[in-house]
């Protein structure tokens, strides 16, 4: 073999490996995503249409909590756990807000997704619907959901809790399973 040929081989090997670390980093670091319309609580809500119990507001993130480009908007109400850094961020100015539906306001759910992020490997899942209201259409999503993190620790399935959401009468207590979403 010659020098010229020798090289192109290794030229070949090290780029190849160059290509192989960037698709493990990005495989890594990728916020990942599945499908959870089957699992409960979400399997009692996905396709059916509810009233909002009480006054709900909708936002537009610059930066996307939830990555669903084909839902752009951020429902949330005063009882949500992330009520308090919601309104953190829309002083700062990376949040906008975009109106207020009042109690009564009828949702649609269309699915509901668990999201991982890639680097921290948090989980969070999200239940997407269609609000109709004053001749307008709003693709939202709603964060929904948290882990028991000494629960999870302890290796208990059922690990997930369920603040209440706007459109429940009362706090549902049950603990859920919910599976981690993954990249494959």
């Amino acid at each position: 073999m010659s020098a010229k040929k020798t090289m192109g081989i290794i030229a070949l090997i090290i780029i190849g490996c160059i290509v192989l670390l960037g698709f493990i980093i990005f495989a890594t670091v990728k916020t990942k995503s599945t499908n959870i319309n089957r699992y409960e609580p979400f399997k009692e809500w996905v396709g059916k249409t509810v009233a909002l119990n009480k006054e709900t507001v909708l936002f537009k993130d610059k930066v996307e909590i939830h990555h669903n480009s084909s839902y752009p908007y951020l429902l949330l109400d005063s009882n949500h756990p992330k009520w308090q850094y919601i309104e953190e961020q829309k002083e700062i100015g990376d949040l906008l807000e975009i109106t207020r539906f009042p109690a009564g306001t009828r949702l649609k759910f269309d699915k509901a997704i668990q999201y991982t992020n890639g680097v921290s490997g948090f989980s969070y899942p999200s239940i997407f619907g269609t609000i109709t209201a004053n001749g307008k259409e709003y693709k939202t999503g709603y964060q929904w959901g948290e882990m028991d993190m000494g629960k999870r620790f302890d290796m208990v399935e059922k690990c997930w809790q369920f603040h209440q959401a706007p459109w429940q009468k009362e706090k549902d207590t049950a603990f859920y399973a919910l599976p981690t979403a993954r990249f494959w």
